[in-house]
């Protein structure tokens, strides 16, 4: 199977992009922050994939990821009985990895029901099943997150109408000690974009 693509970007579509490598477009379907990461005028774009064939729909997907760590993760979130690429994207587009590692390690199924669109059996089966798996990812320093405040921060702004990967992308970047302070920040850096 193909591991990695690099080659130069020729089309941007809403969740994938158009890879030209060696004469061949290869349809690479990638979350909304990796599309708004990369920049048009990069000459090579080499992206890390998992590559798959759908025999019911008779396609050929491949989902890409700008580094390792981000395809291993995807790996495990598709190891969970019930959750297939595309729910994998959904989920992996809506929540950060330390968030989704701390909501796995504390058991918190509520959280990745608002956050992530999952049902109550399909979240606690991902909690359930990653329990054991997600203790050796390493998403930089887990202290101070804090999932009920993150959780009540993103419902503010998808209440205000925001997606929830531009609530995600805004919170991530926010800076506030309170839960106001932080929602604040965030409106401001929606206002610039």
């Amino acid at each position: 199977m193909i591991s990695f693509i690099e080659g130069n970007i020729e089309y941007r579509g809403d969740k994938f992009v158009i890879l030209n490598a060696g004469g061949i477009g290869y349809k690479v379907n990638i979350i909304p922050k990796l599309l708004n990461s990369l920049s048009k005028s990069q000459d090579k774009v080499k992206l890390f994939v998992h590559s798959q064939l759908n025999m019911r729909e008779g396609t050929f997907d491949m989902y890409g990821f700008q580094n390792k760590e981000d395809l291993e993760l995807f790996h495990l979130v598709t190891s969970v009985n019930g959750i297939g690429p595309k729910s994998a994207m959904s989920i992996l587009s809506t929540i950060e990895p330390k968030h989704l590692k701390a909501a796995v390690v504390n058991e918190n199924a509520d959280y990745l029901k608002k956050i992530s669109g999952l049902g109550p059996k399909t979240a606690q089966r991902l909690i359930l099943e990653l329990k054991n798996k997600v203790d050796y990812l390493d998403f930089g320093d887990m202290s101070g997150v804090d999932l009920g405040q993150e959780g009540q921060a993103t419902e503010a702004l998808l209440a205000l109408g925001y997606s929830p990967s531009q609530a995600k992308d805004a919170l991530k970047d926010a800076k506030g000690k309170t839960l106001e302070g932080r929602v604040r920040e965030a409106l401001r850096l929606l206002g610039k974009k």
